[in-house]
């Protein structure tokens, strides 16, 4: 250890001249006859050497001493420091003899270990503290550590504890040498990283599994079916696929909001895996669809009474809030290997046999035949066709105008969705929209929809027409998930449209639910100027709660209601009963679907103040459109009353022929 020279200089000077006078007596003293005249020279250089070499032994006698007693407070320094730093860090340190014993610890990783003070660690291993497998698997580290002399850098490691509950460690190792550098132990540091940990995990949770019921999801369900089929393909087993629909879901989310539907889910879900094995695995899809894989199936037979089970377990009455709700399912079932070899072949297949399921009444379940194959992959291709048509440019817009019961003149006209297939022609959204729901694409064709019309009634503008409402549908995915208030408002921008002539249809039956968040949506587009209009109305069951609620300016009396309404004296009250709530409440009222003079005429007597339907005009690309609303009035009964009620049932947005365009104009 070094020490300043200035802090021994005086001293070392001090000793050296003492003990040169004492040696310089010494010789003196034994030899008194002596004298300076050169008499016994020779002698007196011995004894004044012997007293040089008595001095220099002094002056290293000292000097050690001197030494000692100035390196002794820095050491003390050291030691006192070093004491503080393994007090106070948060981390685990540790310091352990060549046969992995503790010889010194942090305070941190006494208290980590469960132990009072750091000095109970001394001399115990980490078998004396940590679990079986934790310290074999560090014993072994510290072993290969001492053996090559390489450091263990930044190793996670995870322990379990008797109670149950887990912690992870981030840990780095290094060799512990001595002053000649000897390897004579090992110390190390451990970062705990257990909060990372835990988010990582809750992470990757949340990206296995569903939200609401805790459920897994489709990705972990693929993954659990793949490690099933390769399972019993090993044991010459079967995997029985189940998928779920609940029926008519969407009644209660109607009639009581989506918290008790969602709180409905739930109780399905935790009944589904009370009567399951734990070996199955029970996933939730999207919606109120679920899937079921039954691993190690014997036979058919042991599948269907699987099914059966669950089809008789959720016809059991549900109870939420004290309110009982009674609902059913239908099952598709698909096996493997019989009808398919790959995770994602088999879920389509239980999902064709499910809906075949629904077709034949609901509330049953219906096993995969061959025959539904080519209705899987019709669907399958039509899906794969309808991922890209937005960006091919597939999707068009027709227009059918909205025609004033008094003047017979076009108020306004409503942008209809058609899909034009490179094969098939012209698609009816029925056809499409609900798989592009099902995708997740609703928010992307929704907002190429808005923007289109807007474009399209801001051209009609500037070429020379009247200003006329446009309403454009919007979906629930686009409205709760799409930002519509800063679409609409980018939207309305861009075209220059006035925010007065874009009316929004909310179509009832899309299950708004009348929460502060719909609400504020709502207001915010009003702020924007654009209207709001009720589509369906009548056929859901909150139309009354919504009136009551949501700042709607205009209610569309739905198809259903208008087409029986001269036949069946209760659609008729129906009819009569909202014109006269729309005049009430000062709400605007259009009677969609109306296909003859006498429709036309009633409704015309009872007040309603707009109508919509194929005895005007049927949806029309926009050039004929264009031409419509050049024509400035539309003549009742352009469209022959019997072709209006073919038309009405066939597909949507057939071109007018030429002939009858011309009659209509």
């Amino acid at each position: 250890m070094k020490v300043s020279l200035h802090r021994i200089s005086i001293a070392h000077i001090s000793v050296v001249l003492a003990a040169i006078l004492i040696g310089i007596a010494f010789g003196i003293g034994i030899a008194p006859n002596t004298v300076f005249d050169g008499v016994r020279p020779t002698a007196f250089s011995v004894y004044a050497l012997v007293a040089g070499i008595a001095g220099i032994a002094v002056f290293v006698a000292c000097s050690v001493v001197f030494l000692k007693r100035a390196a002794a407070p820095i050491h003390s320094l050291e030691l006192n420091l070093l004491d503080a730093f393994l007090e106070c860090t948060p981390d685990n340190i540790f310091f352990k003899d060549e046969r992995s014993r503790f010889l010194r610890v942090s305070t941190a990783m006494a208290r980590h270990s469960g132990m009072a003070h750091p000095c109970l660690a001394v001399g115990k291993t980490d078998a004396d503290i940590f679990s079986a497998e934790h310290a074999n698997q560090a014993l072994a580290d510290e072993q290969e550590l001492l053996r090559t002399g390489l450091p263990m850098i930044a190793k996670e490691e995870k322990e379990t504890w008797p109670d149950g509950h887990e912690t992870w460690a981030l840990t780095t190792k290094f060799p512990l040498k001595d002053g000649a550098g000897t390897i004579i132990g090992s110390m190390g540091i451990a970062h705990d990283i257990t909060a990372r940990k835990q988010a990582q995990l809750q992470i990757q949770h949340m990206g296995m599994h569903d939200n609401l019921t805790g459920l897994p999801n489709r990705i972990l369900l693929e993954d659990r079916l793949s490690q099933a089929i390769a399972l019993s393909e090993r044991n010459q087993r079967r995997v029985g696929v189940l998928m779920l629909d609940l029926d008519h879901f969407k009644q209660v989310n109607d009639s009581f909001g989506h918290s008790v539907g969602d709180r409905l889910l739930e109780l399905v879900a935790g009944r589904l895996k009370s009567g399951l094995r734990e070996s199955d695995t029970i996933a939730r899809l999207a919606g109120d669809e679920f899937a079921i894989t039954l691993p190690m199936a014997a036979d058919s037979a042991g599948i269907e009474l699987v099914a059966k089970n669950v089809l008789d377990m959720l016809s059991l009455p549900f109870y939420v809030d004290d309110q009982e709700s009674q609902i059913s399912a239908s099952i598709g079932i698909c096996q493997f290997p019989e009808d398919g070899r790959k995770p994602q072949e088999l879920m389509q297949f239980a999902h064709a046999a499910m809906h075949e399921a629904k077709k034949r009444g609901r509330h049953q379940f219906c096993f995969f035949s061959p025959g539904f194959k080519e209705e899987a992959q019709r669907c399958q291709k039509l899906e794969s066709d309808l991922r890209n048509a937005c960006v091919r440019e597939e999707f068009v817009l027709h227009y059918q105008p909205f025609v004033s019961a008094n003047s017979d003149r076009i108020t306004g006209v409503e942008a209809l969705l058609r899909w034009q297939h490179p094969k098939d022609g012209l698609l009816p959204p029925n056809l499409f929209i609900p798989k592009l729901e099902e995708l997740g694409q609703m928010v992307e064709v929704g907002n190429w929809v808005l923007k289109t019309a807007c474009r399209q009634a801001a051209e009609w503008q500037r070429g020379g027409l009247p200003p006329i409402r446009m309403a454009v549908n919007v979906s629930s995915q686009q409205f709760y998930f799409g930002n519509l208030v800063e679409t609409v408002e980018s939207v309305l921008r861009e075209t220059r449209l006035d925010p007065h002539l874009l009316e929004l249809e909310l179509t009832e039956s899309q299950s708004l639910d009348d929460s502060a968040s719909t609400i504020n949506i709502m207001r915010q587009l009003k702020q924007l100027g654009v209207s709001l209009s009720l589509d369906d109305f009548g056929t859901g069951w909150s139309s009354l709660s919504y009136l009551r609620h949501f700042p709607i300016d205009r209610i569309k009396i739905d198809r259903s209601f208008v087409r029986d309404m001269l036949n069946d004296p209760a659609d008729e009250v129906v009819v009569k009963s909202i014109l006269s709530l729309a005049r009430n409440l000062r709400i605007a009222c259009i009677a969609e679907g109306v296909e003859t003079l006498e429709e036309r005429d009633y409704l015309k007597k009872h007040l309603c103040p707009e109508m919509q339907g194929f005895l005007f005009s049927r949806p029309v690309p926009a050039i004929e459109a264009t031409a419509l609303l050049r024509s400035a009035k539309i003549l009742p009964g352009a469209v022959s009353e019997g072709t209006a009620k073919k038309e009405a049932v066939a597909t949507a947005g057939t071109p007018l022929p030429q002939a009858e365009l011309q009659e209509a104009l």
